[in-house]
């Protein structure tokens, strides 16, 4: 009874773009201090809403936030305006787990404030600090040198930063609704190991541009007990990630192949090293009537010390499809994520199902509409929950 009132109340939803198609004015849109340095509207750099980027604002911050022009020439750094930004998401949220306790609340999900750009000829700073509702900070701060010209160059990165989630293509970008998929954002084993690819990390990375590719390596501290990147060391190893990108066309089809290797450590469980690795891909094609397929897969081996048991394989995998409608500037999409979190036991996998909606209608103020069903075999549970989200950038 459940499953068939959520898919109604989705067909409600893929109803209501109908409407809004006549209804809604179109709107602009821009990210506040780079539209007010360059002059450009939201599309010259994102695709199909805000903050997805496309071929061009995915080469803007491959070259350090440069356009081609910029290459080896000194920025004006004095007006401040175009650097400083802010945003802010606040949302309502329903919850309807099937242990029977609903709930529906008016939540405040961050505030961040940017100051982001280049800064020298050579070098380039992004600095965004978050307050989160749960009163939590989260700090991205690094400098970030580039060497070449606009087809070839080459870049170095060092901070506190986002590794490659939220900063890549093919998947990698952030995503167009308001949740990120699984395979991003969750823990991926039944392992102790904490590890998420979505985690913020401090260390240095190299990359070189040729073209519409990149090649990336990242040596990194990894993460703490509590799956934290940013809050310090716990031990001498670092963890290495490299990744290749690919740019298909103009707007920002593309592919990213993906490897991780980490060492975690926890005394409280074992005087040994926990090895651990995360390879796979994310693929995405965009059609020129704005359709897009978008897809990802992680494989996942823990291996654990021999005093905790054996080595822990997993799997997971999303797959997105997206339609934009670009008179009434409107995303409809909908996403399948499934996780087995442990490839030898049988019975323990995690699915969702989500759709949503996206709508940019007045400038600097985007509109989303999220709902999912979540199943998990090991406790025979269903979630449900709908998400409204208001953000405005500045």
């Amino acid at each position: 009874m459940r499953r068939r009132i959520f898919w109604l109340w989705v067909i409600g939803l893929i109803g209501a773009v109908g409407v809004m198609d006549f209804v809604a004015p179109r709107a602009s849109w821009a990210i506040p201090a780079w539209e007010r340095k360059y002059g450009i509207e939201c599309s010259g750099c994102h695709y199909p809403a805000i903050p997805r980027l496309n071929t061009t604002g995915q080469r803007f911050r491959w070259a350090g936030y440069r356009l081609p022009n910029d290459f080896g020439k000194e920025p004006d750094v004095n007006n401040v305006g175009h650097f400083l930004a802010a945003r802010a998401r606040g949302q309502f949220v329903y919850t309807n787990p099937e242990t029977g306790n609903r709930a529906s609340e008016f939540q405040w999900r961050d505030t961040t404030l940017f100051y982001a750009g280049a800064v020298t000829k050579n070098l380039s700073a992004f600095n965004e600090i978050e307050r989160e509702a749960a009163d939590d900070i989260g700090l991205v701060a690094q400098v970030e040198g580039v060497w070449g010209i606009p087809s070839h160059f080459t870049t170095v990165r060092f901070g506190q930063f986002h590794t490659i989630y939220g900063v890549g293509i093919g998947g990698f970008d952030r995503p167009t609704g308001i949740s990120r998929p699984a395979l991003f954002n969750d823990k991926l084993t039944s392992s102790e190991i904490p590890f998420r690819i979505r985690s913020d990390q401090r260390g240095v990375e190299v990359a070189h541009v040729y073209r519409n590719s990149r090649l990336l390596a990242q040596i990194t501290n990894g993460v703490d007990t509590t799956g934290s990147g940013t809050e310090g060391e716990n031990d001498q190893d670092k963890d290495f990630l490299v990744a290749y990108e690919q740019i298909l066309d103009d707007q920002a089809s593309g592919l990213t192949l993906y490897g991780y290797r980490g060492i975690w450590h926890d005394p409280a469980l074992s005087p040994e090293d926990f090895q651990f690795y995360r390879y796979g891909a994310s693929a995405n094609k965009i059609f020129s009537f704005g359709f897009e397929a978008m897809g990802g897969y992680i494989h996942s081996n823990d291996n654990r010390p021999a005093s905790l048991g054996r080595t822990v394989l997993g799997e997971s995998f999303f797959v997105e499809l997206e339609q934009y409608l670009r008179g009434i500037d409107l995303t409809a999409l909908a996403r399948y994520d499934w996780i087995d979190p442990d490839r030898d036991v049988s019975g323990d996998t995690r699915t969702k199902e989500t759709v949503g909606f996206v709508h940019s209608f007045q400038e600097h103020l985007r509109i989303a509409l999220e709902g999912s069903r979540s199943s998990d075999e090991i406790t025979d549970l269903t979630d449900y929950q709908a998400v409204v989200e208001a953000m405005i950038v500045f």
